[in-house]
């Protein structure tokens, strides 16, 4: 591996992954900021950037406590392994050496349906709490199979992603074609009897379109594993979130992946931290590149965060050791940004911390948006004029 002396920022391993990864994979995976065909993934960078942190001084911070807890589950710090496809398109120990770096962190590893080891060998090597990401496919019986066998395993939570149901834009894969060794995808499938399983070529297409709010509910007969709706991106989606029960939510626009032309994800915790409350907990993804945007994102709203691109680069640069070093990297800036913002506990960490930019535009945008929300029933007129107060302070 790269002495470490060398690689001192998440942003060294992305340029170093540039080096080391195949163009083709690099460029299909991550592109450039500000690249045209990117704009989502910019906005997460960029709006991260916006929000202001606001130092305090002459507070005791000789103790700083980065630990938290979620779903009951206490972790080290507010950060997590996103579930993210084919961890060996970066290594060929992929999701096995990521999920040992989460366990050396402290921390959980959400694994994606379409990891490259399957449900069981991850399971096997983990020390640490896993979540499984479900995608829904049309096949009913597929998504049940892989439901009990992620709870069989000891997967303590379940990940429904709900932002990328086979309608996101393909520009990127056929403008940068790359293509995995067929033993090294989709292993989650293999050895299930089913006709007309997913392949690589058919993947999105096999999920179902059709899910909405009343699946929810065949789903939770399926398990006892917690339910986390992921790719909540309105305020209106996160209080249906919670009128159904949903213990809780990433707001996440899948990496920049799917829809080009919204806002940054740190944009949208707000207004869905706000519309609902304590009722289930909210974890931000997208845009997490130091560990100061950590701490933006639990002082906007945030329980924990996850990384999903570091996870990439470390491994692409030292394997388990760079999935380890990127969370340390993570970890010590997260420490040097709550001690310079007079915050001793992540558990505490409220809006006077961070500063997001308001214009009087978005005033106005942001005011429409709740008098909707209000008039369509997701607000009531004490969350309405609390929010509006906020907003005009």
């Amino acid at each position: 591996m790269t002495t470490q002396n060398s690689m001192l920022t998440i942003g060294d391993y992305e340029a170093r992954a540039k080096e080391t990864m195949p163009k083709a994979l690099f460029d299909r995976l991550f592109g450039d900021l500000d690249a045209p065909d990117w704009t989502t993934n910019t906005a997460n960078v960029r709006a991260m950037e916006a929000v202001k942190l606001r130092p305090r001084v002459l507070v005791d911070v000789s103790r700083r406590d980065m630990s938290t807890e979620v779903l009951g589950q206490r972790i080290s710090l507010p950060v997590m392994l996103a579930p993210t496809g084919t961890h060996q398109r970066a290594h060929p120990a992929g999701e096995l050496a990521s999920a040992r770096a989460a366990a050396a962190a402290d921390t959980i590893m959400g694994l994606s349906t379409a990891s490259s080891y399957s449900i069981e060998e991850v399971a096997e090597v983990a020390d640490n709490p896993l979540w499984f990401q479900l995608y829904f496919f049309q096949n009913r019986e597929l998504t049940e199979i892989l439901v009990r066998r992620a709870e069989n395993a000891g997967y303590t939570a379940m990940m429904l992603t709900v932002d990328n149901l086979g309608a996101n834009s393909r520009e990127r894969e056929h403008r940068y074609a790359y293509i995995l060794e067929a033993e090294r995808t989709l292993k989650n499938f293999q050895g299930i009897e089913l006709p007309n399983l997913p392949t690589r070529e058919n993947f999105a297409e096999s999920f179902e379109s059709a899910l909405n709010w009343r699946d929810l509910e065949w789903l939770r007969s399926l398990t006892t594993m917690p339910l986390i709706v992921k790719g909540v991106q309105t305020a209106e989606d996160a209080r249906l979130c919670a009128e159904h029960g949903v213990e809780a939510l990433v707001v996440s626009n899948h990496g920049g992946h799917a829809l080009q032309g919204t806002d940054g994800s740190i944009d949208m915790l707000p207004s869905i931290a706000d519309a609902v409350g304590d009722r289930l907990e909210v974890y931000l993804d997208g845009g997490i590149r130091k560990g100061a945007d950590v701490l933006k994102a639990l002082a906007l709203g945030a329980r924990a965060t996850f990384v999903g691109r570091p996870i990439f680069w470390g491994l692409s640069v030292g394997g388990e050791d760079g999935v380890r070093h990127c969370l340390e990297i993570l970890r010590n800036e997260l420490s040097v940004a709550m001690g310079l913002c007079g915050v001793t506990d992540a558990r505490q960490v409220d809006r006077a911390v961070a500063q997001a930019p308001v214009g009087t535009a978005s005033v106005a945008g942001d005011l429409e948006r709740l008098a909707r929300l209000l008039e369509q029933g997701y607000l009531t007129r004490e969350e309405f004029e609390g929010q509006k107060a906020r907003l005009l302070e």
